[in-house]
């Protein structure tokens, strides 16, 4: 499990309590900053998510990861010399 998996969890969970906090006491700031830190947690998640699934097909396929990854450069250097 990637690190930003593990944030992205606890500010999803802290966003979550925050909100709660806001909706029992008739916080509406309380509340919207909960639903926008909440929203942050899923974010961080899904990119650990995401580089988790990256690190794991390179681990299991490296020689299509490295082509992958040419390709990749070749586009990025014909998009940047335009």
């Amino acid at each position: 499990m990637k690190s930003e998996q593990v944030e992205g969890v606890v500010e999803k969970v802290a966003g979550k309590a925050q909100n709660v906090a806001g909706k029992i006491f008739g916080d509406s700031k309380l509340e919207a900053e909960g639903a926008g830190r909440e929203a942050s947690g899923q974010l961080t998640k899904s990119y650990g998510d995401a580089l988790n699934c990256v690190s794991t097909f390179a681990k299991e396929k490296p020689v299509a990861a490295a082509a992958i990854g040419a390709v990749a450069l070749v586009v990025l250097g014909r998009l940047l010399r335009r």
